[in-house]
């Protein structure tokens, strides 16, 4: 066999996590989902997922669907290693999509697969606002696609993870365009950006020019329930009342801050302290939380604070805290 006939058979992708600049709750819908808007853009920090069409010696989780075995393995044990996983959702969205346009059968024979594995690699914290499971959904999607030799673009891989979460569509356009070295062949790939005007409720993903920050982000060490936090938007504000309202995508703010603040002492006593001993030009906490950002515009307040940090009486021993940037990898040297 040539090597231009042998087909890859794994590929290693960064789950990176994204960041809300802005989040505006419009209205809350029939079906109990929420209308938002919100201008969402990538930060580097990331998880890094092994995907493979080869079986495996060992897993954590098994299941079938579709003629084809998933299997799921990760050394971190405090993600849920279930069906629960949104990898393992993101792998049956996927296998799902393609099934509907061909013989799937056909496709893995043709491929050489013999399954779907899944190693994740969890750097990022859980229920964080931040959208670490939905990156794990969005690049098992991407991989399992291009180890299937890309039989859907990306726009198809967006409305397949529609289904998987809210986050994920965006996910998926952020981390193809932050991974496109190893996605080349993805139909639609030239339209990804690591920043997006995105609306409805979560589906319609506009792609824009990235806003390039360095970043501080933090991360008191607790969860915070994205349904408890939907649940009290509802009890304080009809949706009438919320869709008269202007959403300024470009401001930052963030319509649920308000009530993790208030019902959790811990992101309220780190907004607190990051308003008081750092020189940030916004504080912003991200999603539904509880991992808030400290946004810098200067290299040089940005570095101070860091350095500082390094001592810092203040930052509790439960806290983790990234040094980073936000923007799209591409924008900084």
């Amino acid at each position: 066999m040539g090597r231009e006939d042998m087909k890859p058979s794994e590929i290693e992708l960064k789950a990176y996590a994204k960041i809300n600049l802005s989040l505006y709750v419009l209205s809350r819908r029939a079906d109990g989902y929420h209308d938002i808007k919100s201008f969402m853009q990538s930060i580097n920090i990331f998880d890094i997922l092994k995907i493979r069409t080869k079986l495996i010696n060992s897993c954590d989780y098994n299941c079938f669907f579709a003629e084809t075995n998933i299997y799921l393995s990760s050394t971190n044990k405090n993600i849920p290693l279930t069906a629960d996983n949104l990898a393992v959702k993101g792998a049956i969205s996927v296998i799902e999509a393609i099934s509907s346009r061909y013989n799937l059968t056909e496709l893995m024979e043709e491929r050489g697969a013999e399954c779907i594995s899944i190693e994740i690699d969890k750097n990022l914290p859980v229920a964080a606002g931040i959208a670490g499971g939905s990156g794990n959904a969005a690049v098992v999607m991407l991989g399992v696609n291009h180890l299937l030799g890309s039989p859907l673009s990306m726009r198809e891989l967006m409305e397949a993870g529609a289904k998987v979460g809210a986050d994920v569509p965006f996910s998926i356009m952020m981390n193809a365009f932050l991974n496109a070295d190893e996605l080349k062949g993805l139909p639609q790939l030239e339209e990804a950006s690591c920043a997006a005007i995105v609306s409805g409720i979560g589906e319609v993903v506009e792609a824009v020019m990235p806003r390039p920050y360095f970043v501080i982000l933090f991360n008191p060490g607790i969860a915070v329930s994205t349904k408890e936090v939907y649940e009290a938007i509802d009890r304080k504000l009809e949706g009438a009342e919320l869709a008269q309202r202007e959403a300024d995508v470009n401001r930052f703010y963030n319509e649920l801050e308000l009530y993790t603040l208030t019902h959790y002492r811990e992101v309220q006593n780190l907004v607190s302290r990051i308003r008081e001993h750092l020189h940030a030009d916004e504080v912003l906490m991200s999603g539904s939380g509880p991992t808030v950002a400290a946004y810098y515009t200067e290299e040089t307040r940005f570095e101070a604070d860091c350095e500082a940090l390094e001592s810092a009486r203040w930052v509790e021993p439960t806290w983790r805290y990234w040094k980073t940037k936000s923007g799209g990898l591409n924008l900084w040297s």
